[in-house]
């Protein structure tokens, strides 16, 4: 429907076009559908593309949202040199929106990292994505301590990345920076646990 619907008037609807193309992807690849999956994202990534290059401060983080995917895909199906140049551009993008509105757009730049960590350690740059998953941390550490539900997922990911790549590399992880986070995770887990001690 979307696409009938951007073919009559693209200025009105390639942007529903591409969100709708964005979340097929995503449907896709949890069934698996890979190579369907990637087409799907291609075509969200080159719409969003052009869009932003004519309305940035509208079409950017949508943009971003849909390298952030585009990368997911390609790491599935090995193409992990591929992934990592649209994980860098998302990356850069999210940098970008989040030194303007940090409030808004941090989250998805700690997700971006989380993402581009993963890459790294598919590639075995495991000091990279260390480093990769340490500035994630650092982007949603202040966030995740004053309100850890916001930001629980991606910061368990993140810490999990982390210390997995600072093995991995044979590096010492930064305890400095991990304490106040595995703290407040520990306090979560508690909350969680069952009174009477079952699991």
């Amino acid at each position: 429907i979307r696409r009938d619907l951007a073919a009559a008037r693209p200025d009105a609807f390639r942007p529903d076009l591409a969100g709708s193309l964005n979340n097929l992807s995503n449907r896709l690849d949890a069934l698996g559908r890979r190579e369907a999956a990637l087409a799907a994202i291609d075509e969200a990534v080159s719409i969003r593309r052009d869009l932003a290059a004519a309305r940035p401060d509208a079409f950017r983080p949508d943009l971003a949202a849909s390298l952030n995917n585009l990368s997911g895909c390609l790491d599935a199906l090995g193409r992990r040199e591929a992934a990592l140049a649209a994980i860098e551009e998302a990356v850069s993008i999210r940098r970008d929106l989040a030194a303007a509105r940090p409030d808004a757009f941090l989250p998805n730049l700690a997700t971006s990292f989380d993402v581009r960590g993963t890459v790294l350690r598919g590639l075995d740059r495991h000091g990279e994505a260390a480093t990769s998953f340490a500035d994630g941390l650092a982007a949603i550490s202040a966030l995740f301590l004053a309100l850890p539900q916001a930001a629980e997922a991606v910061t368990r990911a993140l810490v999990r990345g982390y210390l997995q790549s600072c093995e991995d590399a044979g590096i010492a992880p930064d305890q400095e920076m991990l304490a106040p986070i595995i703290a407040k995770l520990a306090e979560i887990g508690a909350k969680e646990a069952p009174e009477d001690g079952n699991t």
